[in-house]
């Protein structure tokens, strides 16, 4: 990332001169390019500026005390992703903060088993979906 900044604001401030040149030169077309490309140039360093202090939600954050988790999950940030969702936090990522397999350290969504009552409302879905696919593919419906 710092390298790609590093590239790109020399290249946006070089082309923002010549643009200025051939406005003043009377390209009347140029004087739009002169403001857009300080403008691409201050959007990189926006960018790279939130994805260097980019930081994880807190929920998922191991340095938390009791009582700050305590806190975050009373304010509904427990759940994977809420920072996705206008969190107060910087986005980020939930494959990159959740632990899905502790053994091997996969990350990922978080996974939590089923219950005997999701399992059966899941296996009435799935029938029931069964029985529409059959009624379309049934010619004496058509």
């Amino acid at each position: 990332m710092h390298v790609t900044l590093l590239i790109v604001l020399p290249v946006f401030t070089w082309l923002t001169l010549w643009q200025l040149n051939r406005a003043l030169d009377g390209n009347t077309l140029s004087w739009a390019y002169t403001f857009e490309w300080p403008l691409f140039g201050a959007y990189a360093i926006y960018v790279w500026w939130q994805l260097i202090h980019d930081q994880p939600a807190a929920a998922a954050r191991p340095d938390l005390s009791p009582t700050e988790e305590e806190r975050a999950a009373q304010e509904g940030h427990d759940q994977p992703g809420w920072a996705l969702n206008s969190g107060h936090r910087k986005n980020v990522a939930i494959a990159a903060t959740t632990l899905i397999d502790e053994e091997t350290g996969g990350r990922g969504d978080r996974f939590t088993p089923q219950t005997p009552e999701e399992a059966a409302e899941l296996a009435r879905y799935n029938r029931y979906l069964e029985e529409l696919n059959a009624a379309d593919s049934d010619p004496a419906r058509t």
